[in-house]
């Protein structure tokens, strides 16, 4: 059980860090500091945000 546990709490870590990493690259916000201190559920909910209004100004 506790292995299962401590997979689980590294992938969210590593798809936290992915997340930081490409707000990061896209400069999504524009004090990147605060990303580290944000939930998963958080970076993922900016990300969203940001490729919908992206698509939205593509088209």
């Amino acid at each position: 059980m506790v292995n299962r546990i401590n997979l689980l709490r590294a992938a969210v870590e590593k798809r936290r860090k992915h997340l930081i990493q490409l707000l990061e690259e896209n400069q999504v916000i524009k004090d990147t500091s605060k990303l580290r201190q944000w939930t998963l559920s958080e970076l993922e909910h900016e990300w969203k945000c940001y490729r919908e209004c992206k698509e939205k100004n593509i088209g």
